[in-house]
């Protein structure tokens, strides 16, 4: 890594500590029960159950003891200032310093796969930009909840995947990027078709000098490295509930919910409203001040990432384009198909599992970001995006302002 590069990325981190800090804003230093912290402070004490005073939202109830339902792998990121600081830590802060993580582990993937292509330095930081600031992840970024927290580390591993993953040339780095990935938001492993294209262009199928170096070797080594990481999920699983793929939902208090209990927690019954609230729900129009405000159940994609609409007219689709859309297709299906629309959110929150993905597959496919139209939609976005994640972290609203929602929202499901 050249000198440059260097500065790059430490400039691209510390715009992040800048940007979203001063989103969260007050919620840098707030310090509520948080379920992260409340098992980083847990596994410091050598146990997997948690008290239940130290967590305000679902919580699973197994055998007189409770456990935290979410993957762990936040709260393994959180253990070193939680062994400091106890489990009054400032979860804001360590929420902000992990998110701004985000801009350089996209553009260090970015810098290795649009080397191939005709994308100057400058389209990439654009492209950085885009997921960063133009996309949920700013609101996920600036509100460090248990839910938005286990999202931003997924994104970040997400980004180290895809460096990995270029050319197949750090295959067990690749798996248990993904792995950890997984270990953050348990759908983000549907991307796994983008290093079995990797490893398909750039390995030749036998090598002369060494197994290890050829397309056979390469598959195997990240099978072990995801295998590792899901051997250590299903240890933890097994640990809490005494059974490997048990990840703690089937005890969570709102499991007698009528909706879930008759459907499940995926179930076609839920694609229309999911559809709606990541394609078509627009932001809600209000008769009196601030006379617009935002759908808590979810926000269209195409007014947050607006960008997204010359996905249609992308021509330069390769292999590895293709993967990275086929991977954004399957999270994205399995978000469409959940019982949940990410309530309460700004824009589409589940985006944020696939955007990565998708980003580097229109950026592959010939996305230039070079005319003043494309830079207009993405500018759009970023301004739509930052308004929302410096507005959202305060819901729920104040009752006068919630009443005028329900009043003036048609479609609404709760």
């Amino acid at each position: 890594m050249t000198s440059r590069s260097f500065r790059t990325i430490l400039l691209l981190y510390l715009a992040g500590l800048a940007v979203y800090g001063l989103l969260a804003g007050p919620r840098l230093v707030a310090r509520p029960a948080h379920e992260h912290i409340a098992l980083a402070e847990a596994l410091l004490h050598g146990q997997l159950a948690i008290d239940p005073s130290l967590a305000v939202l679902d919580l699973s109830e197994f055998g007189g003891r409770f456990f935290i339902p979410y993957p762990p792998a936040p709260a393994a990121l959180f253990l070193p200032a939680v062994a400091v600081f106890g489990h009054t830590v400032y979860h804001g802060v360590l929420h902000v310093l992990l998110a701004a993580a985000i801009l350089p582990a996209f553009y260090l993937a970015l810098r290795r796969f649009t080397s191939e292509t005709a994308h100057s330095e400058r389209e990439r930081l654009w492209l950085v930009a885009l997921l960063a600031f133009g996309t949920p992840v700013a609101a996920l970024a600036a509100n460090s909840n248990v839910y938005y927290t286990g999202q931003i580390a997924a994104v970040f591993f997400a980004c180290l995947y895809l460096a990995a993953a270029w050319r197949g040339r750090q295959p067990v780095w690749a798996g248990l990027a993904l792995g950890a990935a997984y270990l953050s938001r348990s759908a983000v492993i549907l991307a796994f078709p983008i290093v079995l294209a990797e490893i398909w262009r750039a390995r030749p199928p036998r090598s002369a000098e060494a197994f290890w170096t050829s397309r056979s070797g390469a598959l195997l080594r990240f099978a072990m490295g995801l295998g590792a990481m899901l051997a250590l999920s299903g240890l933890y699983n097994w640990l809490r509930f005494g059974n490997p793929l048990e990840l703690g939902y089937g005890y969570l208090g709102w499991r007698t919910d009528p909706e879930i209990v008759r459907w499940g927690l995926f179930s076609y019954t839920y694609l229309e409203r999911n559809l709606h609230a990541a394609l078509t729900s627009l932001p809600v129009l209000l008769p009196a001040f601030p006379f617009v405000t935002f759908n808590p159940e979810g926000l269209s994609l195409l007014i947050t990432t607006p960008v997204l609409v010359m996905l249609p007219f992308l021509r330069g689709w390769t292999r590895t384009a293709w993967a990275a859309l086929l991977s954004s297709g399957l999270i994205f299906l399995t978000a469409l198909l959940y019982a949940n629309t990410g309530f309460a959110q700004y824009g589409y929150r589940y985006a944020a599992d696939f955007l990565p993905f998708l980003i580097l597959a229109m950026a592959l496919a010939g996305l230039r970001v070079v005319a003043w139209p494309i830079k207009t939609l993405i500018l759009f976005g970023v301004m739509v995006s930052l308004w929302g994640a410096a507005h959202a972290g305060w819901y729920p609203f104040t009752a006068a302002l919630d009443q005028r929602i329900k009043l003036h929202t048609l479609l609404r499901y709760r």
